[in-house]
Parts: structure tokens; sequence; C-alpha cells
């Protein structure tokens, strides 16, 4: 799942906590009763915030295999089309006051 070195890019660094919940997602996947067959980590993030950006563009580079992870800015989430309205609203209204 991770590609060789991954742990030494990830260990102290701003990567860490992507890492660990990038976990919990690996970790249902692999649960005994099979409930579930896929899943994926989405990253969602304001489009200002460069760090944040930088750091899912590393962590993506750590990555063998890319298709549990994801990560979109959460104007793109909102312009999607795939929220309801009401959360769309909701979402704006919290997070991308005008």
């Amino acid at each position: 799942m991770f590609a060789p070195g991954w742990l030494d890019a990830v260990n102290g660094t701003d990567l860490l906590q992507l890492w660990l919940d990038h976990l919990l997602v690996l970790s249902m996947l692999q649960h005994p009763d099979g409930m579930w067959t896929w899943g994926r980590f989405v990253v969602v993030y304001p489009s200002g915030n460069d760090d944040f950006a930088d750091a899912c563009v590393r962590y993506r580079q750590l990555l063998v295999d890319p298709s549990t992870f994801s990560a979109v800015t959460i104007e793109e989430l909102l312009a999607a089309g795939a929220l309801p309205d009401a959360t769309v609203a909701a979402l704006r209204a919290r997070y991308l006051p005008r």
C-alpha cells in the first residue's frame, strides 16, 4: 500500500495525522466480518490552504495504490452537485462565509 521509505517520510511530520486517519479506512477494509468491500479516505480542505494541498500531494506520492485516498477542495465538493442543497447551504455558511 505504501512506497518504500514511507515511514521515514511520515513519522514526526505534518503527514502523520493523514496517515493515521487513512489507517482507519484501511482497517475497516480488513475487518473480519467483511462488511466493508471498499473505502476511500477523502480529505476536504479550503482552496486557499496551500499547506494542506501540498501535504496531500506529498502524502499521495507515498502511496503505491492511491485508490483509497483522495483530496478535494471544499469549493470543488460544493460545486460537484453531489450534496443536497440544504447541506451545501449549511457548509457554505459555516466554512465559506462571504
